[in-house]
């Protein structure tokens, strides 16, 4: 197996966790072979094709669900797809969270027991997955404290399901904790101080480091140069900024880091593939299409 880069999970302003709906055509199908220390939940209502998770490439359909435990490489579903169109739903959550939740209250017990199942990685089977995948569609309309409440609910009724396939995946990697660490602390700055200049140098004198030296390891661990992962951070939190507020696009970017509208906006474009106009209103559609349809049910 080749060697898998550290992904890290950034969950907007606000939120505990990372929710994400992704829909063909605006896909990247790279060949992004990846881990992250989050549980991930992906939920496919549109598509087939090859998943590749841990040792394993499998067959996934209409309404595939499964749930990936922490540090499983695996692609992105999309890059294997083979059907006319693509839809997914990923929610990524630490287990930490809901390990300390489950100390307070017992009703947590049975997620935390699930959770301890789906270390290897687990995909559900029979119609109820569909039940749950309506739910997690249903999350996307929400935010906040709702969104926060959805997620309970399912992880919930995905404990009392018993039709299930272990994935089996977990004994085939090995995490060094050290190295994660490290990458985690340029992450923690990086979320600190993306509104400033943040050169390479300074990155490497706070984790002891040469700045060559440096620069080999985030690229080896991540797959990306630290200027590429400061910038999707940005991006991020802009993308969030336009979600949430009604600031204009120069403030936005300004807010965000970026001297440069013109270059915010090349940016932005690159990494969505969509300007910032352009996807405030996408999004905004999106959600409220979504709320008007949770609203006849």
């Amino acid at each position: 197996m080749k060697r898998a880069n550290l992904e890290k999970i950034e969950p907007i302003e606000g939120s505990s966790f990372f929710m994400a709906y992704n829909k063909e055509p605006l896909l990247c199908h790279s060949d992004f072979w990846h881990f992250h220390p989050e549980f991930e939940i992906v939920y496919v209502p549109h598509g087939c094709g090859r998943r590749h998770v841990g040792h394993k490439v499998s067959r996934f359909e209409d309404g595939d669900l499964i749930l990936l435990g922490p540090n499983i490489p695996h692609n992105a579903f999309n890059f294997g797809f083979e059907s006319t169109g693509y839809e997914e739903y990923v929610i990524q959550f630490k287990y930490d969270q809901i390990e300390k939740m489950a100390e307070i209250f017992p009703e947590f017990v049975r997620v935390a027991r699930l959770l301890a199942k789906a270390r290897s990685g687990i995909s559900f089977n029979g119609e109820d997955r569909h039940r749950i995948g309506e739910m997690i569609k249903g999350m996307y309309a929400l935010c906040g404290f709702q969104r926060l409440i959805q997620l309970f609910v399912v992880l919930r009724e995905m404990s009392l399901l018993s039709g299930f396939e272990d994935l089996e995946t977990k004994k085939f990697l090995s995490v060094n904790t050290a190295y994660v660490k490290r990458i985690e602390r340029v992450y923690q700055i990086i979320q600190k101080q993306y509104q400033n200049e943040l050169s390479t140098r300074e990155i490497a004198l706070e984790l002891s480091m040469t700045e060559s030296s440096f620069c080999r390891f985030f690229r080896n661990a991540t797959g990306k140069t630290f200027k590429e992962a400061l910038t999707e951070v940005r991006i991020e939190k802009a993308s969030a900024l336009l979600l949430h507020s009604d600031l204009s696009v120069a403030s936005i970017a300004s807010q965000c880091g970026f001297n440069n509208v013109s270059l915010f906006n090349r940016f932005f474009k690159e990494l969505t593939e969509m300007t910032p106009n352009s996807y405030r209103k996408s999004i905004r559609f999106t959600i409220n299409r979504g709320m008007d349809t949770g609203k006849t049910h």
